[in-house]
């Protein structure tokens, strides 16, 4: 049983999560794997399961909070074909080692950090109709394999795929991103559940600290230069890339479980 001062910390984890989430609408859910892993000290294959439960009920918190601008329809549209995609990515993910584990998510983290930079740049624009099906088939896909192999929400994938598939506003987007992110963490999170122990402590403790801090986060977010926000948490998610690339190879000697 954790003590009180550990449960404290643990809930600061989950509010820095939150927070980052709720200030710049994607990105913030990448750091919980991370976090779990050199801060709590969990192996990998736990940190990815946990992270699912993390970051699947701070999202779903964020959708309730945001369904007045949620597209329903194309977010239940991605998160089935997500589906698809999320529970071999789950299954596959338990027999990858943690090294490559972390190599593979510290180049997703990277892409990341690329991505906010580049949107961080350039204004928003929209596409005049919705892509074909058959591309939002193949993305809601990908996406849900990321999810269930990765354990993170890769919500800087889903905004762009639904301004893109969907022809909808960036705010539109970013609030149904939540509803995509819930919907395959929760189902990669019930395909794992059987293969990986999950410490509910933890995942209560950083869901506390993180619907308060993507709550708190939200009644800012408006008075801030969003633009310059996401450049700045970009820089920390580059940081945090490199530093996972190099704990994995070797190269900073901090082992990973």
């Amino acid at each position: 049983m954790p003590s009180i001062e550990q449960f404290a910390l643990n809930a600061a984890y989950g509010a820095a999560i939150g927070s980052a989430l709720g200030l710049t609408g994607t990105g913030g859910s990448i750091l919980a794997v991370p976090t779990l892993v050199y801060l709590v000290g969990q192996d990998v294959h736990t940190a990815i399961g946990t992270s699912l439960a993390v970051v699947g009920g701070i999202a779903a918190e964020g959708a309730i909070e945001q369904r007045k601008t949620v597209e329903w329809k194309a977010g239940l549209l991605l998160g089935a074909c997500g589906i698809v995609g999320t529970m071999p990515g789950s299954l596959l993910s338990a027999y990858v080692s943690s090294t490559v584990l972390m190599m593979l998510f510290s180049a997703l983290t990277i892409a990341a950090s690329t991505s906010m930079l580049l949107s961080s740049q350039r204004s928003d624009s929209l596409q005049t109709k919705p892509a074909p099906i058959w591309v939002i088939l193949i993305a809601g896909i990908c996406i849900g394999f990321l999810t269930g192999f990765l354990g993170v929400g890769v919500g800087f994938l889903i905004v762009p795929a639904m301004v893109f598939a969907f022809a909808c506003t960036m705010q539109v987007a970013i609030a149904t991103s939540l509803l995509v992110i819930a919907f395959n963490s929760f189902v990669g999170l019930a395909t794992r559940f059987a293969m990986a122990s999950i410490d509910w402590t933890i995942v209560g403790a950083f869901l506390a600290g993180g619907i308060a801090g993507n709550i708190a986060a939200a009644t800012l977010v408006g008075r801030l230069d969003q633009r310059r926000l996401k450049r700045i948490f970009a820089v920390f998610i580059l940081a945090v890339g490199l530093f996972t690339a190099a704990s994995a190879t070797g190269l900073i000697p901090i082992r990973v479980k």
